[in-house]
């Protein structure tokens, strides 16, 4: 019963990541824990979410409501595990067409699993390809994150995140220095487990944005929101 309950979820979680949308956005907040899984153990992360960011002199609202997000990640051994993150991309320039991005990262936990507090930090680099006036320009992303997760009980786990991330794109016009975004924000997430191999995690962030592409500049806060339903075998 629990196998078949397995595959039934990760057909329903690919489903919700196969909603199609043509709005991007980069997820600041983390959907995850401290916590790493155990070496061999795969875990999968889909869900949706939304965000709007305030930007540029007067103040101009991007929203998007309908933004899917999907996550991989595999223990490689006691306290550290890998992951890769299908990352739509922030550029909300009106010369600049929807991208998408894969990231890589590596997380380790520093404390023991019967800690009632978790800390962990996260290291991640990725690429990505942007549309710039129609043509196809090629992006890379290093980030880290913080991670400090309190686990209320077996089933019930707090995590709060600072996260940074870098995007600059080389390929552009006048290169990386003129073509660029930074983000820093933090996020407050909630894990329940609601079945042994089975969690939903909302979580909301908050973020200061600060872009430029060929010579225009646009910087401003933002705010992102998000659930997932995440499952491990």
């Amino acid at each position: 019963m629990r196998k078949k309950l397995t595959k039934i979820s990760i057909v329903a979680l690919l489903a919700i990541f196969l909603i199609p949308t043509n709005s991007f956005g980069f997820w600041v907040v983390n959907f995850g824990t401290a916590r790493t899984l155990h070496k061999g153990k795969f875990g999968f992360a889909a869900g949706m979410g939304g965000q709007m960011v305030f930007l540029g002199q007067p103040k101009l609202t991007s929203s998007f409501f309908t933004i899917p997000h999907a996550g991989f990640r595999y223990g490689l051994g006691e306290r550290i595990d890998a992951g890769l993150r299908l990352a739509p991309i922030p550029l909300p320039f009106s010369t600049v067409g929807p991208g998408f991005g894969v990231n890589l990262d590596v997380k380790y936990c520093f404390t023991k699993p019967e800690s009632k507090f978790d800390f962990g930090v996260v290291l991640g680099f990725g690429g990505a390809h942007v549309l710039i006036e129609e043509n196809t320009r090629y992006a890379y992303s290093p980030n880290a994150a913080l991670l400090g997760t309190y686990n209320v009980n077996e089933t019930t786990h707090l995590t709060v995140m600072a996260r940074y991330v870098n995007l600059a794109i080389p390929t552009a016009p006048q290169g990386a220095s003129a073509n660029y975004v930074n983000i820093a924000g933090v996020s407050f997430g909630l894990k329940k487990d609601i079945r042994p191999n089975i969690s939903i995690l909302p979580e909301v962030g908050v973020y200061n944005y600060d872009g430029r592409i060929a010579g225009t500049g646009k910087s401003g806060p933002g705010f992102q929101y998000g659930l997932m339903i995440a499952t491990s075998f």
